[in-house]
């Protein structure tokens, strides 16, 4: 999946045990994408949610998201 600064995504699954995707739904704009070059590297979707949250969606963990727009 290929995602861009700017687009509306939603996280659909994560292994983040403090992020309860029952509780909240977690929908918001991505605003960076970076690659990080350490313990093989992986890259970080960081997104600002509607819900007040902030924080990077990793695929290489098993992170999902969709696309919105």
């Amino acid at each position: 999946m290929s995602v861009q600064v700017g687009q509306r995504i939603r996280l659909v699954k994560t292994n983040d045990k403090w992020t309860d995707l029952k509780k909240n739904d977690y929908v918001g704009t991505v605003y960076e994408i970076n690659r990080v070059n350490i313990d093989g590297g992986f890259t970080q979707i960081w997104c600002a949610f509607e819900n007040g949250a902030n924080f990077a969606i990793v695929p290489e963990t098993e992170d999902e998201y969709e696309i919105l727009s």
